[in-house]
């Protein structure tokens, strides 16, 4: 049945893609540089006279910051739209980034409370995958960006497992979530990740031995097996994918970007996932009790299940298994990041799975 579902997803995009070179097959351009003024007019409900693009970037989706005029209208806005390349494309489609980036925003993010942009305007296309997400632009309210490169300092890791926390409590128990929010055990794409990871583990250890852990091709070939094992006590939303390169920092704030891995399940996939991957090596071994218990207390603060702390630790130990997996995806598959930031963040990962005995805590689940 997973490898139908696969195969079935696939075929939707691949539908969409031919669709998309039909002329005129869709009300949003190609690009998000190439929006016009009365498109964002209609995306964001106000007037824009002119629309500029003045920067972007590019990666699992084309991104641009555009400077507008018009009565009412922010002097400049950042905004999402499907990646360009072909193959990151139907990657992108598969993953259904956009789709779930804009359900995030239009059906999730009015009832939240945290630190994440304000959206301004959201549309998905269904029929080609084309989307857009408009949001603020941050760098005008004063954030700052980092990566992999620039890690947490111990206060900056603790206030991002708050932000983390505040999702968390607040969606714990909920009734209400959309259907289209679903845990990683129940994506699609969960066969297809499965049935590469070997490869591109051994790819990136080509490259460099130590991108691989010790019993780390084992761990790879079994993840399809303990997917459901992280799973089994989801209680809340996840934003899925909070490494450095997600965040961003607001003063003595951390901020979530970035909602197109959107998943239910165990809040410490998250919490680990940030502090694997955003925090030294060193400090990670020094500090992660600490950081563990802090976040475990901001849970409660926000609403969310009282976790013992043999409870979190044991979560904990596991849940860098997954972070190994998504680290060896990324810097196996490439594209999705800078090599050094993709390799910088494996390497954390390679470090946690053989501190934390996650290898062989996963085989005996």
């Amino acid at each position: 049945m997973p490898a139908l579902t696969t195969a079935v997803s696939l075929g939707r995009e691949l539908r969409r893609f031919a669709v998309d070179l039909l002329p005129s097959s869709s009300a949003l351009p190609a690009s998000a540089a190439d929006l016009d003024a009365a498109t964002v007019s209609t995306l964001i409900g106000r007037a824009v006279r002119s629309c500029e693009p003045v920067g972007g970037s590019t990666g699992t989706t084309d991104r641009c910051i555009l400077r507008l005029t018009g009565a009412g209208v922010p002097q400049t806005v950042f905004v999402k739209s499907a990646a360009r390349d072909v193959g990151t494309r139907l990657f992108g489609g598969l993953a259904r980034l956009g789709e779930v980036e804009v359900g995030f925003y239009r059906d999730l993010r009015p009832s939240l409370d945290l630190e994440a942009p304000e959206v301004l305007g959201t549309r998905f296309d269904r029929r080609t995958g084309r989307f857009a997400v408009v949001l603020e632009d941050l760098a005008a309210r004063g954030a700052s960006f980092v990566d992999t490169r620039t890690p947490f300092s111990a206060d900056q890791a603790a206030a991002g497992l708050s932000t983390l926390a505040s999702l968390h409590g607040a969606t714990t128990g909920r009734t209400d979530l959309p259907s289209w929010l679903t845990t990683n055990a129940a994506d699609a794409l969960l066969p297809l990740v499965g049935s590469v990871l070997g490869r591109l583990g051994r790819s990136a250890g080509r490259r460099d031995p130590t991108l691989v852990a010790v019993g780390g091709h084992g761990l790879l070939a079994g993840y399809r097996r303990w997917a459901d094992v992280l799973d089994r006590d989801a209680f809340c939303v996840l934003h899925g994918d909070p490494h450095p390169g997600n965040v961003y920092l607001l003063g003595d704030q951390v901020g979530l970007l970035d909602w197109q891995a959107v998943r239910r399940g165990h809040g410490l996939r998250d919490a680990t996932y940030q502090l694997v991957l955003g925090l030294e090596t060193g400090v990670r071994r020094e500090l992660e009790r600490d950081l563990l218990a802090h976040y475990c207390a901001e849970l409660v603060r926000y609403g969310g299940p009282a976790l013992s702390a043999e409870a979190a630790w044991t979560a904990y130990r596991q849940m860098a298994g997954y972070v190994y997996v998504a680290a060896t995806f990324t810097s196996g598959l490439g594209g999705l990041q800078g090599v050094e930031i993709a390799d910088t963040g494996l390497r954390r990962s390679v470090a946690a799975v053989e501190d934390l005995g996650t290898v062989a805590l996963l085989a005996a689940s």
